[in-house]
Order: structure tokens, then sequence, then C-alpha cells
């Protein structure tokens, strides 16, 4: 048991793998790192056991840390982090390759400038019941995981960049560079992120019942051909998902994105849900519904839309891989209303389909209630 006042950092230090450790309700600043041990860390609950990091604008404020294997590791694939400290890469919780599986449950984390709770090479990782607050990474990451379980948790954004650079984060939820996911994203409420819920070379899982607002994107199912965790030297064939009565609403935030190593230079925003490069995704009995962008639609380089099917190009990663094209996706009575510019985008639109490639083999779009739509007629 760990008390108000002691570490949890002293306790997992302590621990061995299978244990549980119990946090009591209280506000604990600190930023832990579990490696090469599988844990449950409970708390007293969400709103009562609190991990928390000082609140901080810019990487300048934040203070320094001592190294340790979890934040040498996110320092050595997070291109987004200065690579010459390791203060921006602390996360709340960080187990770094588990050997028995991992359950974090009634607890919260706050303002760590990495993720909130994040498990890279984990058999087994559930997270339940928690909250995370303005993590600029992840609010939860599963990375290069498998028996993923996430449920009923709350992550909320908080945007520390400008009117011209805005930034609140890559995600509330990722599942990445895992090849057997075997995943369950299930009614869980993320707000205020660059991308909701984001799945990046990852296959196998199902993302059901969660509530996705306010975000650029509120999710993204992508294959950019290449692994981020452990390495770049994997690649993953997105795809194996179903993705069923989610609501994605009001995705109206303005935000710089990136693909492969282009960082924070696409302008995205009032994206519903997109699947990109990626095969095999069933998207049935969603709500998608008044996703508008913040800025005017001509100007973005990833398109608004409630729904977006899109393909693109072999792009900034080292092997050169081809991901192929987004296809066999199904998307099956859906209500996808209110959306602007269009409802559902399958392929580029006019004059972006001359510049990249078209959809696969396998589009079916069908029984859905929507009226606006690329090409006209998967509406009409």
């Amino acid at each position: 048991m760990v008390h108000p006042g002691e570490s949890i950092q002293a306790a997992v230090d302590q621990a061995a793998s299978g244990d549980t450790i119990k946090i009591e309700a209280g506000t604990y600043q600190e930023a832990v790192c579990v490696d090469h041990k599988g844990l449950t860390i409970e708390g007293a609950g969400r709103d009562a056991t609190k991990i928390v990091w000082p609140d901080w604008t810019t990487p300048a404020d934040l203070p320094d840390v001592a190294s340790t294997p979890c934040w040498e590791a996110q320092n050595s694939v997070d291109p987004e982090s200065d690579p010459n400290t390791l203060k921006d890469d602390v996360s709340g919780i960080f187990f770094l390759d588990p050997d028995e599986p991992v359950r974090v449950t009634f607890l919260s984390t706050w303002n760590h400038p990495a993720s909130g709770i994040a498990a890279w090479g984990a058999d087994g990782f559930r997270v339940y019941k928690t909250k995370g607050h303005g993590h600029d990474r992840y609010g939860i990451l599963a990375a290069d995981s498998t028996h993923t379980r996430i449920i009923r948790n709350i992550e909320e954004g908080v945007d520390r960049g400008t009117a011209d650079q805005p930034n609140s984060g890559t995600a509330g939820i990722g599942i990445t560079d895992s090849a057997e996911a075997y995943a369950d994203v299930v009614t869980n409420d993320v707000e205020g992120y660059n991308v909701g819920v984001f799945v990046r070379e990852a296959r196998t899982g199902i993302i059901r019942h969660n509530y996705i607002a306010g975000n650029c994107v509120g999710m993204l199912i992508f294959d950019d051909a290449a692994t981020e965790v452990p390495d770049a030297t994997r690649n993953v064939r997105a795809g194996d998902w179903t993705v069923r009565a989610n609501e994605s609403t009001a995705n109206d935030r303005f935000c710089l994105a990136g693909v492969g190593e282009v960082q924070a230079a696409l302008r995205v925003s009032g994206t519903g849900m997109a699947v990109v490069n990626a095969d095999y995704v069933s998207i049935y009995d969603n709500k998608i519904h008044d996703n508008v962008p913040a800025v005017d639609p001509s100007t973005l380089q990833f398109p608004a839309a409630g729904l977006a099917l899109l393909t693109l190009p072999p792009f900034n990663n080292p092997q050169n891989v081809d991901p192929g094209p987004v296809e066999n996706v199904e998307v099956l009575s859906n209500n996808i209303l209110g959306n602007t510019p269009v409802d559902i985008l399958r392929g580029w639109p006019p004059p972006l389909d001359q510049q990249f490639p078209p959809v696969g083999k396998g589009i079916s779009i069908r029984g859905n209630n929507c009226e606006t739509s690329i090409p006209a007629s998967v509406c009409g």
C-alpha cells in the first residue's frame, strides 16, 4: 500500500512481477517507470488517486529528470521530443517490456509530457476506469503489445500550442506497432486531442461504444508502413478492425499533423473517422455527426468528412514499403449526418484525386443514413 507522501516508484522498485500495488487517495507528483515487470497498480478512484506532473506550457517549463530505461526508450523513438533532454519523455506510468500481464485501474494521470499510461511489449495490458488529462503524446498507449483491454476511461487533451501551431497531444488512446493487437477499446470518452482514438501499424481488434468529440480527427485507422516501437525495422499491415456503435461528433479542432518523418505539416480539422491504407475494416452502427472543420475546408491537406476512406502513397518510411491501398472496408448501417463538407468521402476529393492513389478493391458502403458524399452516388 502506498500512502500520501510515499513514493509509488519506490513501491514499484521493491515489487516483483505479479504483485499488486494499491495507492491510497491523494496526489502524488511522480512519473513512474516499470521496467520488465508485470504489475497491477490500483488506485482509490480516478478522482481520488492522482499521479501528477507540474503544469507546463512549453518544454522549457518542464523539470529535469533522472535517466530511467523508460525515458531513454521514449527518447530513442519519439521524433517529437528533443533528443538532448529526457524531461519531455516522462509518462505517468510506463511499462517497458513487462514479463507478466499489466493492469492499471482507479486512478488518474495529469500533465505528463509523454503519455499518461503506456505499455511497450506487453502481453496482457488492461487499463480500466482511469482518467488522463493533458498528456502530450498519448493518454493511454499500447505499443508493440497484444491482448489489450482499454475500457471505461476518460481522456482529456489540453492545447498548449498557439493559434498558428496548435497542439493538444497525439491521441487520447493509441494502439500502435502491434502485429497481433487483439485489442478491445470499449466505452471510453475521448475529447480534445489531435486524434481521439489512433490505430497505427496495428492489426486485429474492436473499437465499440466510445464517445469521441472535440478532436481534430475523431478516429484514425492508419497504415503508414513503418513501425516506431521498439524501432523502425518492422512493417505491420494495419487492418482487421471492427468499429461498432461509437459516437464521433463535433471533431472540430484545428491542428497540424505529421505523416512519417514529416512532423506538424498537414492542416487537419473536422474529420469524424478515417481509414487510411488499412484493410478489412468493418464500420457499422456508428453515429458520426456534426463534424465541421474550424477552418476553410479548401485549406486542409487532410480532407474533412464524417467518414473518409483514403489511400496515401509510400511516404517517408525508412524501408520504402508501400502500405498499399485502403481496401476491403465495409460501411454498413451508420448514421452519418451533418458533417462538412461531406458525410462520406470515398477516395480523395477533386483536385487531390489527381495527386493521390485511388481506393482499392472491396469497398462496400450500403444501408447508411447520409446526405452528402464523394462520389455523390454513395449517399444517392
